[in-house]
């Protein structure tokens, strides 16, 4: 991925502190801009344990030593793109001294307010592609003067071409590899023919055929036709918040795509509960209490920031 982005962008640097075997011609640790006489140093740190739950293979080294060397470097303001989970991030921050904005590389959602941490401060963009963060940086307080999260236009900002073609040729590449994943796993008869205690939309529509046509003409019913198209109907992170009873999130329903394919899509067991005993007593109360709770394990912060349960939750009711 890296090797093509460089390919297509020749005249860019790629910037990875702490990429083992650098110097690569096209890609460097840290590069330092001078703007108005003043020295920006800017820098990215993978975590290690992120890159082994990757399939890049790449070779990465300490990132504290790394980042600590790389700081020694004279400058006016040190910016270091973390690709870290939020709480590894901090942990980094608070063992680092001499950097001044931290950005995260790998988390979605946006973050409302800029956290100042150990003299750093903390900022998110969101990478969905949805909002950019901005900063206005005041070098006298050491301290950002305006920072905000932009909301992106697709009407108003235009895609690279070449930068969407290659985003488009690693998705299908990465989906591929899914696949072969999927088909590599040792499928024993029992993992395929295993009973879940789900009985799927078809089973519901039999006695609740309008509130079945009510929940086709919602975005739950599109969830999972959402993620083919942008060829994620196989990723691991995506696909628990695009099926139903994902094991994801403790729940005993979806599997896999080729074990449990009845079960795409948000349908109305994953808010209401399983319904396997519900179908065989259906005098008996059946049905989940909706609580914000429900919603939140996929409309979060991070995912979807401008969610709303109370208004929200009338774009689902029947």
């Amino acid at each position: 991925m890296m090797s093509s982005l460089k390919k297509n962008a020749p005249n860019s640097t790629i910037l990875c502190g702490n990429l083992d075997g650098l110097p690569i011609p096209g890609f460097e640790t840290h590069k330092v801009f001078t703007i108005n006489n003043k020295k920006v140093l800017i820098t990215a740190i993978i975590d290690p344990d992120l890159e082994k739950k990757a399939i890049h293979g790449l070779q990465i080294k300490d990132p504290l030593s790394t980042l600590k060397k790389i700081l020694e470097t004279p400058h006016d303001l040190a910016v270091a793109v973390l690709h870290f989970s939020d709480t590894k991030a901090r942990r980094l921050i608070r063992r680092i001294s001499g950097l001044d904005v931290a950005i995260l590389g790998t988390q979605r959602g946006t973050m409302k307010e800029s956290e100042l941490i150990n003299g750093c401060w903390l900022v998110k963009n969101n990478n969905h592609g949805k909002t950019i963060g901005y900063l206005d940086w005041d070098f006298t307080a050491k301290a950002p003067t305006n920072a905000k999260i932009v909301k992106v236009k697709k009407e108003l900002y235009k895609a690279d071409q070449k930068i969407a073609n290659l985003v488009s040729d690693h998705e299908l590449w990465l989906r591929q590899h899914y696949v072969e994943v999927e088909k590599s796993k040792e499928r024993t008869v029992t993992d395929l023919t295993a009973k879940v205690p789900y009985v799927s939309i078809h089973t519901c529509t039999t006695c609740h055929p309008k509130i079945s046509a009510s929940w086709k003409n919602t975005g739950h019913a599109r969830a999972y036709a959402s993620l083919q198209k942008k060829c994620k109907d196989f990723c691991p992170d995506c696909l628990p918040c695009h099926v139903t009873g994902s094991r994801e999130h403790d729940k005993q329903g979806f599997r896999s795509p080729s074990a449990t394919p009845d079960l795409f899509n948000i349908q109305c067991e994953e808010c209401h509960g399983p319904a396997e005993e519900h179908i065989k007593e259906p005098e008996l109360p059946y049905g989940l209490k909706i609580e914000a709770s429900t919603c939140t394990i996929c409309h979060t912060a991070n995912t979807d920031p401008e969610f709303s349960f109370e208004d929200d939750l009338n774009l689902v009711s029947h």
